[in-house]
Protein backbone atom coordinates (compact mmCIF):
# COMPACT_ATOMS: atom_id res chain seq x y z
CA UNK A 1 0.00 0.00 0.00
CA UNK A 2 1.60 3.18 -1.00
CA UNK A 3 0.62 6.58 -0.08
CA UNK A 4 1.42 9.05 -2.69
CA UNK A 5 2.10 11.52 -0.05
CA UNK A 6 5.75 11.45 -0.37
CA UNK A 7 5.19 12.65 -3.89
CA UNK A 8 4.49 16.33 -3.39
CA UNK A 9 6.77 16.42 -0.41
CA UNK A 10 9.81 15.19 -2.24
CA UNK A 11 8.67 16.90 -5.41
CA UNK A 12 9.29 20.28 -3.75
CA UNK A 13 12.92 19.43 -3.06
CA UNK A 14 15.18 22.10 -4.48
CA UNK A 15 18.93 22.04 -4.96
CA UNK A 16 21.08 24.79 -3.55
CA UNK A 17 24.59 26.07 -3.91
CA UNK A 18 26.63 24.31 -1.26
CA UNK A 19 29.72 25.96 0.17
CA UNK A 20 32.12 23.61 1.90
CA UNK A 21 34.81 25.14 4.09
CA UNK A 22 38.34 24.31 2.86
CA UNK A 23 39.90 21.52 4.87
CA UNK A 24 42.38 18.72 4.45
CA UNK A 25 40.15 15.80 3.47
CA UNK A 26 40.39 12.98 0.97
CA UNK A 27 38.44 13.06 -2.27
CA UNK A 28 36.07 10.39 -0.92
CA UNK A 29 35.48 12.27 2.33
CA UNK A 30 34.85 15.45 0.37
CA UNK A 31 32.29 13.69 -1.86
CA UNK A 32 30.37 12.46 1.20
CA UNK A 33 30.64 15.82 2.94
CA UNK A 34 29.23 17.67 -0.05
CA UNK A 35 26.63 14.98 -0.66
CA UNK A 36 25.38 15.20 2.93
CA UNK A 37 25.16 18.98 2.67
CA UNK A 38 23.18 18.84 -0.57
CA UNK A 39 20.80 16.21 0.80
CA UNK A 40 20.25 18.20 4.00
CA UNK A 41 19.33 21.28 1.97
CA UNK A 42 17.05 19.16 -0.21
CA UNK A 43 15.13 17.98 2.85
CA UNK A 44 14.91 21.53 4.21
CA UNK A 45 13.56 22.76 0.90
CA UNK A 46 11.04 19.91 0.78
CA UNK A 47 9.66 21.11 4.10
CA UNK A 48 9.62 24.79 3.13
CA UNK A 49 5.80 24.84 3.22
CA UNK A 50 4.66 23.85 6.75
CA UNK A 51 1.15 22.90 5.56
CA UNK A 52 0.28 21.35 2.19
CA UNK A 53 -2.88 19.98 0.60
CA UNK A 54 -3.60 18.83 -2.94
CA UNK A 55 -5.87 16.66 -5.05
CA UNK A 56 -4.40 13.89 -7.17
CA UNK A 57 -5.38 11.27 -9.68
CA UNK A 58 -3.47 7.98 -9.63
CA UNK A 59 -3.48 6.09 -12.93
CA UNK A 60 -2.43 2.43 -12.82
CA UNK A 61 -1.06 0.97 -16.07
CA UNK A 62 -0.60 -2.78 -16.57
CA UNK A 63 0.85 -4.16 -19.79
CA UNK A 64 0.74 -0.67 -21.27
CA UNK A 65 -3.01 -0.33 -20.68
CA UNK A 66 -4.76 1.93 -18.18
CA UNK A 67 -6.46 -0.41 -15.70
CA UNK A 68 -7.73 1.98 -13.03
CA UNK A 69 -7.81 5.63 -12.03
CA UNK A 70 -8.18 6.62 -8.38
CA UNK A 71 -8.70 10.08 -6.90
CA UNK A 72 -7.48 11.15 -3.49
CA UNK A 73 -6.90 14.23 -1.36
CA UNK A 74 -3.60 14.63 0.44
CA UNK A 75 -2.77 16.77 3.49
CA UNK A 76 0.64 17.20 5.08
CA UNK A 77 2.14 19.00 8.04
CA UNK A 78 5.86 19.21 7.55
CA UNK A 79 7.00 15.91 6.11
CA UNK A 80 6.36 13.81 9.19
CA UNK A 81 2.54 13.93 9.30
CA UNK A 82 0.57 12.88 6.23
CA UNK A 83 -3.09 12.05 5.57
CA UNK A 84 -4.64 10.59 2.40
CA UNK A 85 -8.37 10.27 1.73
CA UNK A 86 -9.51 8.38 -1.39
CA UNK A 87 -12.69 9.80 -2.93
CA UNK A 88 -13.12 7.73 -6.14
CA UNK A 89 -13.93 5.28 -7.61
CA UNK A 90 -16.61 3.75 -5.42
CA UNK A 91 -14.70 0.61 -4.45
CA UNK A 92 -11.92 2.65 -2.80
CA UNK A 93 -13.87 5.78 -1.77
CA UNK A 94 -13.51 6.31 1.96
CA UNK A 95 -10.20 4.48 2.26
CA UNK A 96 -7.76 6.55 4.32
CA UNK A 97 -4.10 6.43 5.21
CA UNK A 98 -2.44 8.20 8.13
CA UNK A 99 1.25 8.64 8.85
CA UNK A 100 1.64 9.92 12.40
CA UNK A 101 5.44 9.81 12.18
CA UNK A 102 8.19 7.92 10.33
CA UNK A 103 7.50 4.71 12.26
CA UNK A 104 3.71 4.76 12.41
CA UNK A 105 1.36 4.29 9.44
CA UNK A 106 -2.32 3.35 9.70
CA UNK A 107 -4.94 2.44 7.11
CA UNK A 108 -8.73 2.62 7.39
CA UNK A 109 -10.87 0.27 5.30
CA UNK A 110 -14.48 1.45 4.81
CA UNK A 111 -15.48 -2.09 3.81
CA UNK A 112 -14.58 -3.50 7.22
CA UNK A 113 -14.79 -0.19 9.12
CA UNK A 114 -11.53 -0.97 10.84
CA UNK A 115 -8.19 0.76 11.34
CA UNK A 116 -5.05 -1.33 11.13
CA UNK A 117 -1.40 -0.48 11.45
CA UNK A 118 0.78 -1.14 8.41
CA UNK A 119 3.42 -3.63 9.54
CA UNK A 120 7.02 -2.75 8.79
CA UNK A 121 7.49 -5.83 6.59
CA UNK A 122 4.51 -4.73 4.43
CA UNK A 123 5.70 -1.20 3.78
CA UNK A 124 7.53 -2.13 0.58
CA UNK A 125 4.43 -3.74 -0.98
CA UNK A 126 2.58 -2.02 -3.83
CA UNK A 127 -0.47 -0.07 -2.70
CA UNK A 128 -3.84 -0.93 -4.33
CA UNK A 129 -2.08 -2.48 -7.31
CA UNK A 130 0.09 0.60 -7.88
CA UNK A 131 3.87 0.81 -8.10
CA UNK A 132 3.98 3.11 -5.05
CA UNK A 133 4.48 1.73 -1.53
CA UNK A 134 4.04 2.98 2.06
CA UNK A 135 7.83 3.07 2.32
CA UNK A 136 7.85 5.85 -0.28
CA UNK A 137 5.67 7.83 2.11
CA UNK A 138 8.10 7.31 4.97
CA UNK A 139 11.01 8.42 2.78
CA UNK A 140 9.61 11.89 2.10
CA UNK A 141 12.66 13.07 4.08
CA UNK A 142 15.81 11.22 3.02
CA UNK A 143 18.69 12.49 5.17
CA UNK A 144 17.60 10.69 8.39
CA UNK A 145 17.83 7.31 6.62
CA UNK A 146 20.61 7.69 4.05
CA UNK A 147 24.22 8.81 3.72
CA UNK A 148 24.78 10.73 0.51
CA UNK A 149 27.75 10.73 -1.85
CA UNK A 150 28.15 13.41 -4.50
CA UNK A 151 28.94 11.56 -7.74
CA UNK A 152 29.24 14.53 -10.05
CA UNK A 153 27.52 16.91 -12.41
CA UNK A 154 26.69 16.52 -16.10
CA UNK A 155 25.34 19.67 -17.70
CA UNK A 156 22.51 20.91 -15.48
CA UNK A 157 22.16 17.61 -13.64
CA UNK A 158 23.76 16.67 -10.31
CA UNK A 159 23.83 13.04 -9.19
CA UNK A 160 23.89 11.72 -5.61
CA UNK A 161 24.09 8.10 -4.47
CA UNK A 162 22.31 7.41 -1.17
CA UNK A 163 23.05 4.35 0.99
CA UNK A 164 21.23 3.39 4.20
CA UNK A 165 22.76 4.61 7.43
CA UNK A 166 23.84 2.04 9.99
CA UNK A 167 20.84 0.77 11.93
CA UNK A 168 18.27 2.11 9.46
CA UNK A 169 15.61 -0.27 8.19
CA UNK A 170 14.95 0.06 4.45
CA UNK A 171 14.29 -2.34 1.60
CA UNK A 172 16.72 -0.50 -0.66
CA UNK A 173 20.46 -1.12 -0.92
CA UNK A 174 20.83 2.34 -2.41
CA UNK A 175 19.07 5.16 -4.23
CA UNK A 176 20.36 7.35 -7.03
CA UNK A 177 18.85 10.83 -7.19
CA UNK A 178 19.24 13.37 -9.99
CA UNK A 179 18.78 17.11 -9.40
CA UNK A 180 18.23 19.40 -12.39
CA UNK A 181 19.22 23.03 -11.85
CA UNK A 182 16.92 24.18 -14.67
CA UNK A 183 13.82 23.28 -12.68
CA UNK A 184 15.39 23.41 -9.24
CA UNK A 185 14.48 19.96 -8.03
CA UNK A 186 14.83 16.19 -8.18
CA UNK A 187 13.76 14.88 -11.58
CA UNK A 188 14.55 11.16 -11.15
CA UNK A 189 15.06 8.58 -8.41
CA UNK A 190 16.45 5.10 -9.08
CA UNK A 191 15.66 2.40 -6.50
CA UNK A 192 17.95 -0.63 -5.98
CA UNK A 193 16.95 -3.84 -4.20
CA UNK A 194 19.17 -5.62 -1.60
CA UNK A 195 21.02 -7.49 -4.39
CA UNK A 196 21.94 -4.18 -6.03
CA UNK A 197 19.50 -4.49 -8.94
CA UNK A 198 17.80 -1.37 -10.26
CA UNK A 199 14.10 -2.22 -9.77
CA UNK A 200 12.10 1.03 -10.01
CA UNK A 201 12.46 4.51 -11.46
CA UNK A 202 10.52 7.55 -10.35
CA UNK A 203 10.32 10.44 -12.84
CA UNK A 204 9.01 13.91 -12.05
CA UNK A 205 7.54 15.74 -15.02
CA UNK A 206 5.31 18.62 -16.13
CA UNK A 207 7.09 21.19 -13.95
CA UNK A 208 5.05 24.34 -13.29
CA UNK A 209 5.83 27.67 -11.56
CA UNK A 210 4.46 27.70 -8.02
CA UNK A 211 4.89 30.18 -5.15
CA UNK A 212 8.25 31.45 -6.39
CA UNK A 213 9.62 28.03 -7.32
CA UNK A 214 8.77 25.15 -9.68
CA UNK A 215 7.16 21.83 -8.86
CA UNK A 216 6.39 18.71 -10.91
CA UNK A 217 2.68 18.08 -11.40
CA UNK A 218 3.15 14.57 -12.80
CA UNK A 219 5.02 11.80 -10.93
CA UNK A 220 5.65 8.53 -12.73
CA UNK A 221 6.81 5.31 -11.02
CA UNK A 222 7.93 2.47 -13.30
CA UNK A 223 8.56 -1.13 -12.33
CA UNK A 224 11.58 -2.18 -14.40
CA UNK A 225 10.87 -5.90 -13.96
CA UNK A 226 7.28 -5.88 -15.24
CA UNK A 227 7.23 -2.68 -17.26
CA UNK A 228 4.09 -1.59 -15.38
CA UNK A 229 3.83 1.97 -14.15
CA UNK A 230 1.71 4.28 -12.05
CA UNK A 231 1.25 7.98 -12.82
CA UNK A 232 0.09 10.58 -10.30
CA UNK A 233 -1.19 13.95 -11.52
CA UNK A 234 -1.38 16.77 -8.95
CA UNK A 235 -3.91 19.60 -8.93
CA UNK A 236 -5.50 22.11 -6.53
CA UNK A 237 -2.22 22.54 -4.65
CA UNK A 238 -2.59 24.72 -1.55
CA UNK A 239 0.25 25.71 0.79
CA UNK A 240 -1.43 28.71 2.42
CA UNK A 241 -4.38 27.18 4.26
CA UNK A 242 -3.38 25.83 7.71
CA UNK A 243 -3.86 22.11 8.27
CA UNK A 244 -5.19 21.22 11.71
CA UNK A 245 -3.14 18.90 13.91
CA UNK A 246 -6.40 17.13 14.75
CA UNK A 247 -6.50 15.70 11.22
CA UNK A 248 -3.55 13.42 11.96
CA UNK A 249 -5.22 11.09 14.44
CA UNK A 250 -6.76 7.62 14.41
CA UNK A 251 -10.10 9.18 15.36
CA UNK A 252 -10.09 11.03 12.04
CA UNK A 253 -9.60 7.76 10.18
CA UNK A 254 -12.90 6.45 11.59
CA UNK A 255 -14.94 9.46 10.55
CA UNK A 256 -17.07 9.33 7.44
Amino acid sequence: MKPVTFLLASALVLPATITVAPQAVSAAEDAFSKGAAILKVADERAARFPDQTYTASMEIFKGGNLRQTMIFKMSMKGLEKQFINFTAPGDVAGMKILMEDRDTIYMYSPEFQKVRRVAAHMQNQGFLGSEFTPEDMVLAKLSPSFDAELIGKTGDETKLVLKPKAGQSTSFSKLEIFIDSKVGGITRIHYFDPSGKHIRTQSREAWQPFEGTQIPTKIRMKNLKTGDETVINLSEIDVKTPVSDDLFSRRTLMRG
